[in-house]
């Protein structure tokens, strides 16, 4: 039964009305004349948006084959696919399990380590809600396990799962107030997600609903939009390199664990909230404080590349996002090997596309390297000798592009070393 399952597409199909939404958005912006956006957050965010849809390729099956598994051999009872009713229940309980699943996602180290990612963004709009973890579905799916239990199928829970992550898109703007009393009281709304992603110390770790905010209201992380917000991290990532996003936070941890003396303060590391700092001889264990701030004050990452970098690096980006998007409406059609050796491109690719943006000095040897590997991957999927032609001519006018206007790489504002 596992090996002929087909997931529900929900997502990849509704990418096209979430960038119909993005671009209703960024009208809305330049009616109120309000900048929601800056183009090198954006490419940063969708960056790590294309890694999570790739790298959960090969991550799926854990959580699908243990989930299939307890259906077929433990469940309880037993929901047609065909009742409507099975359909409500499997979303309520689905927000439930989500609930849960975010909230610890915020309170335990380890699990902070795969959502971090989500909340790096300094700016608030829709794109952000495509930033998502290439990484967190490795233990996310265990929050899920009770609804195989109770017998909804495989089909449903996907579906329902999917649907859940279509609801929050619409939550991660600036350019929505408040929906309404009874609204404002039921669901996560943009109000209470706002509050959810701001740095601000009365609205750390709240509002963990995905569609409804009633289970915040239930179990006391409820907080309410009162004050403006800051986004981002509160240790800001200051950087746009997807794969650091994605394992930065991970390094942390083991580094911590490594420098603490004691198995039991190791473990601690990993489980404690975020903000934790183990004993170190006298001192006792603490917590960090959360500091105040300001959108006034609040300094943001903000690489600024030259017009011919950045004109270099968004038609590049635009490529690999279509790319991508057809490679995930074809997927089936391709071989593991295939799948595989087009992710490891399109990482490469997000890396070296980013790099350039903010202007590191390693930034040639990834562009270098990821075109090369771009002549190889046009061989290795037969496109012929004209096509391969074509693309390989493309490719290395494009090098050459680069190689000539590398001298305008921006200097870099205030980048991490690492």
């Amino acid at each position: 039964m596992f090996a002929n399952f087909t997931p529900p597409p929900f997502v990849t199909y509704a990418i096209p009305g979430f960038f119909v939404l993005i671009g209703i958005e960024v009208a809305i912006g330049a009616w109120k004349n309000r900048s929601f956006y800056r183009l090198n957050d954006s490419i940063a965010d969708l960056s790590t948006g294309i890694l999570s849809q790739l790298w959960g390729l090969f991550q799926k099956g854990i959580g699908l084959f243990a989930y299939f598994y307890i259906y077929e051999h433990f469940r309880i009872f037993e929901f047609a696919l065909n009742n409507p009713w099975a359909w409500v229940l499997c979303i309520v309980g689905q927000d439930f399990c989500y609930y849960w699943s975010h909230r610890l996602a915020h309170e335990v180290n380890f699990l902070w380590a795969g959502h971090v990612i989500h909340h790096h963004s300094e700016e608030y709009n829709l794109v952000v809600a495509l930033r998502q973890t290439g990484l967190g579905g490795l233990v996310s799916w265990i929050f899920y396990v009770p609804l195989a239990l109770v017998g909804f199928h495989p089909w449903m829970y996907l579906g329902s799962g999917q649907i859940n992550l279509i609801y929050q898109f619409w939550v991660h703007t600036k350019a929505v107030g408040k929906i309404g009393k009874v609204g404002e009281f039921l669901l996560s709304t943009p109000s209470h997600h706002r509050a959810h992603h701001a740095i601000n110390p009365i609205y750390i770790d709240r509002n963990h609903g995905g569609i409804f905010i009633i289970w915040d209201r239930l179990f006391g992380t409820f907080q309410e939009e009162t004050e403006p917000c800051v986004y981002g991290t509160v240790k800001p990532l200051r950087s746009f390199n997807p794969v650091y996003a994605n394992v930065h936070y991970y390094w942390e941890l083991i580094q911590q664990a490594a420098a603490t003396k004691g198995l039991l303060n190791k473990l601690l590391v990993f489980i404690k909230r975020p903000g934790w700092v183990p004993p170190n001889g006298n001192e006792p264990a603490r917590y960090l404080p959360i500091p105040e701030v300001k959108p006034e004050s609040f300094v943001k990452y903000d690489p600024k590349p030259s017009a011919e970098v950045r004109s270099y690096t968004t038609a590049w980006f635009v490529g690999i996002l279509l790319l991508s998007f057809a490679f995930l409406l074809f997927v089936a059609k391709f071989t593991l090997l295939s799948q595989t050796l087009f992710a490891v491109w399109v990482t490469l690719s997000l890396v070296s596309v980013n790099a350039m943006i903010e202007g590191k000095s390693w930034a040639t040897t990834a562009e270098i390297t990821r075109l090369i590997f771009g002549f190889l991957l046009l061989g290795y999927f037969g496109l012929g000798w004209t096509s391969y032609g074509i693309g390989i001519t493309f490719l290395m006018m494009a090098g050459f592009h680069f190689y000539k206007r590398q001298a305008n790489l921006p200097s870099r504002n205030a980048s991490p070393s690492y």
